[in-house]
């Protein structure tokens, strides 16, 4: 199978957790699904959440609503099936984590005049991951071409960010590559479902590595209710996989890029 390859990273990141926002922001410890989906949608100029709004309502005044409502923004129409893999180069497989603190001076920030609004966000420190676009059927015809040749070209309609537009995006070193099927697994290098999955308890430890463990329920689908996301649980290890445990589905999903084993998500 062909896919596109490439490293994203930046000084800083931020993938805002939609359930806690009382005392401050906290971020998903990796890029998810819907954050890439939208990098992804911004580089090929589509529309996202804003887009949506107005095409669904655009007599605003009054509320009125169209007579066609897209159901989900343009970029997740288009990137909705698409397989992806993301391999994290942090240590142990995450990143560090800094809480920031700044104001917002703007007008609105703060509904009491005089007043401004101190915001706390957890960012992201120096992230950096290889990002593999599957060229399957998850895309329609010809947007995999328009993606390749956009990163092979360095071009992009809008500016890639990591999360927010205060943290842009580095993206190095693109290219097609073919991967294989995967076959006997002792480790996978990218982020994955363990649904199945199981990991021998005196199994090896990838070799120059010390252990590791990582697991987050993390954004992989839209809900077309309100567009909310849909979670699942995700795993970064570099211990050893129990061979029985790895299901057919499981080895739907597993590549292989040289000596990198890759889970398509």
């Amino acid at each position: 199978m062909r896919a596109l390859r490439f490293e994203l990273k930046g000084e800083t990141a931020f993938f805002k957790k939609p359930d806690v926002n009382k005392y401050a922001y906290f971020t998903y410890s990796h890029i998810h699904k819907i954050a890439l989906s939208g990098m992804l949608g911004a580089i090929l100029g589509l529309g996202g959440y804003m887009q949506q709004y107005e095409a669904n309502y655009p007599l605003t005044g009054n509320g009125k609503k169209a007579k066609e409502i897209q159901v989900f923004p343009g970029f997740y129409e288009v990137f909705q099936y698409v397989r992806i893999s993301i391999v994290p180069h942090g240590d142990r497989g995450y990143f560090a984590k800094k809480l920031q603190i700044f104001n917002n001076t703007v007008g609105y920030a703060s509904q009491e005049e005089g007043k401004v609004l101190n915001v706390r966000e957890q960012w992201l420190e120096k992230p950096h991951w290889t990002i593999y676009v599957a060229d399957d059927k998850g895309l329609a015809d010809g947007i995999f071409a328009k993606l390749a040749e956009a990163f092979l070209q360095s071009q992009s309609v809008y500016m890639p960010y990591l999360g927010k537009n205060d943290h842009p995006a580095a993206i190095t070193d693109p290219a097609l590559v073919e991967v294989s099927p995967a076959g006997q697994v002792q480790f996978i290098d990218s982020l994955h479902s363990s649904d199945t999955l199981a990991y021998k308890a005196r199994g090896k430890i990838k070799p120059g590595q010390g252990k590791s463990f990582f697991k987050e329920c993390m954004p992989v689908a839209l809900n077309a209710e309100n567009n909310g996301y849909v979670f699942h649980p995700l795993v970064v290890t570099n211990h050893e996989i129990d061979q029985a445990s790895i299901s057919e589905n499981d080895y739907r999903n597993l590549y292989c890029d040289r000596e990198r084993v890759l889970y398509f998500i």
